[in-house]
């Protein structure tokens, strides 16, 4: 709303990178989106209307543990480069960039932390042609019960404790929703002395993109 403050009235900069984990590193529960989703829906009906009063103004602060809701009051800033008086954005920006995200080079889309990284493009080739190569899915069963593309399932807080299951003399391909776990159980794994252990780059995701879009994604 034009009479109201934006997000960049309250955070004008973003905060240094690798300050904030992503959600994938962090995690969400997955009600919480729904809850806020709720209440975001409510107020557009509200001002396509009309009716009520909505939070133009007033930043709503929900603590789902507590399950309490505090409000802050918030005023425009004059200042601000989005919507002040003298705006400097005015169209989308490159988002990564803006949050100190250097692009990836070439070297780093191959190999990460140490870990080569593979694509689905090349595991569906290698899986077509027989090749021998063991798929290792991190996640959890619930998400292997959304969507899957086969392998052997061992959740990554059980890797550590189930190493015997998982072979040293084949090449191991880790997978995860978008990569995220599947790097970090990759490293893992590499520093307990596996060789051949490579990340499926951007997991099942992915693969529903590139691969196969009827798998779901979620």
């Amino acid at each position: 709303m034009r009479e109201g403050p934006c997000y960049r009235c309250l955070y004008p900069e973003p905060p240094p990178p690798g300050v904030v984990p992503s959600c994938a590193e962090g995690g969400v529960l997955g009600i919480l989106p729904g809850l806020i989703g709720v209440i975001q829906a409510t107020e557009v009906i509200k001002m396509i209307l009309g009716k009520g009063e909505p939070l133009i103004g007033r930043l709503l602060l929900v603590d789902a543990l507590a399950m309490r809701f505090r409000e802050l009051k918030l005023k425009k800033n004059p200042e601000c480069p989005a919507c002040g008086q003298n705006p400097t954005i005015t169209r989308l920006i490159d988002y990564q960039r803006f949050c100190g995200i250097a692009p990836e080079t070439s070297e780093e889309k191959t190999l990460k932390n140490g870990i080569p990284q593979m694509s689905v493009q090349e595991l569906k080739q290698r899986l077509d042609a027989g090749e021998d190569v063991f798929v290792l899915d991190v996640r959890e069963p619930y998400e292997v019960q959304i969507a899957s593309i086969g392998g052997t399932l061992i959740p990554q807080n059980q890797v550590p404790q189930r190493l015997a299951e998982i072979p040293r003399n084949r090449e191991i391909v880790v997978q995860c929703r978008s990569g995220g776990r599947s790097q970090r159980i990759a490293e893992f794994l590499a520093q307990q002395g596996y060789s051949g252990v490579k990340n499926l780059a951007g997991g099942i995701l992915a693969w529903a993109d590139h691969i196969d879009p009827k798998v779901q994604k979620y």
